[in-house]
């Protein structure tokens, strides 16, 4: 399906902007070299803190005070009049959990774009990037993709705009995966904008039959389980790591979060040790604390933060709380 509307004047597409992550930083940086932005809407501090990935967005503000606009809530009567007061010709969303309601997607004159980090209509929903990275068995390299739509009332079940793939590798955590995302946005926007601007843009419809979904992690979601393979505790630490809360233990009924890990020797070359898992291997200067965790496995915790939420290496925590070979972590 082809764009119906476009921009006949000589002017350049005026362009509204709703974000508050680091995404948007870098789709404002874009768009402010070929087209005029109007407005930028951030999420307000009290509710953005709560936000993983949450940029303040503090230099467009101070450069364009006229421009720039916080809210609570995106669909409340002094948002919605504020950014139709603006006269956008396109809304560009990157990195907002609220969901729009129809009154704010009828405000541009074309439409609002919205940006998912995935291959549409697969991995619709929340937490999509951590969920890959925790069902990756093995950390072996995943084929995956991000994609540009246009958005409706619905969460990402509007027509597609365009779709860049990326790989989210064994060796990525969380903020190297968005490294890619953030990276294929501006790829997507800087090559569709001026088919957008001349009518020229194809929209295709999503195949519903096709759609699955992913829902919205909780931090105690982050508990991981000394009986799971090293792999599986490995990719929830990758998955959950700084801006998220954190994958955590319980040592001593401390919640211990941990930032870094990397696998371990066999089992084989502890044979003298027989408790279950969750047992302290080894503790090396230098290196971490080795933990005995499922399938003859061991995992070296190398990062982590303490009971008063201090980040430290994992060797120095231990030391510092007496911790000792042998001992049991939960």
């Amino acid at each position: 399906m082809g764009g119906k509307d476009s921009i006949t004047s000589k002017n350049k597409l005026k362009v509204l902007i709703i974000g508050c992550t680091r995404l948007t930083r870098r789709i404002i940086a874009s768009v402010e070299k070929t087209n005029p932005i109007v407005g930028v809407v951030n999420l307000h501090p009290e509710e953005g803190m709560l936000k993983s990935n949450y940029d303040t967005l503090s230099e467009f503000n101070s450069k364009n005070p006229d421009k720039f606009f916080m809210t609570h809530d995106i669909n409340d009567d002094e948002t919605y009049e504020w950014i139709k007061d603006k006269e956008p010709d396109l809304i560009i969303q990157c990195g907002w959990s609220q969901i729009f309601k129809e009154r704010i997607l009828s405000i541009p004159k074309l439409f609002c774009i919205g940006f998912h980090p995935a291959p549409l209509p697969v991995g619709r929903g929340a937490a999509v990037l951590n969920w890959k990275i925790i069902e990756n068995d093995n950390c072996e390299d995943i084929e995956w993709g991000n994609t540009m739509f246009v958005m409706d009332t619905k969460t990402d079940t509007g027509d597609i705009l365009d779709f860049e793939p990326i790989t989210i590798e064994g060796r990525d955590d969380i903020n190297t995966t968005y490294f890619k995302v953030y990276k294929s946005s501006v790829t997507m926007l800087e090559r569709t904008l001026p088919s957008i601007e001349s009518g020229e843009y194809k929209r295709i419809s999503q195949d519903n039959s096709k759609a699955t979904r992913y829902y919205k992690r909780k931090p105690s979601d982050g508990l991981i389980k000394f009986d799971w393979s090293a792999y599986k505790i490995l990719n929830y630490i990758r998955a959950l790591t700084t801006p998220y809360p954190g994958a955590f233990f319980e040592y001593q009924s401390d919640k211990i979060m941990i930032w870094k890990a990397s696998i371990g020797l066999s089992m084989i070359n502890y044979a003298k040790l027989v408790k279950g898992t969750g047992t302290v291997v080894e503790i090396r200067k230098g290196k971490g604390v080795c933990v005995k965790v499922g399938n003859g496995q061991t995992v070296w915790l190398e990062i982590i933060s303490d009971v008063n939420d201090l980040e430290c290496w994992a060797d120095e925590w231990a030391i510092e709380n007496k911790l000792e070979v042998g001992e049991v972590l939960k």
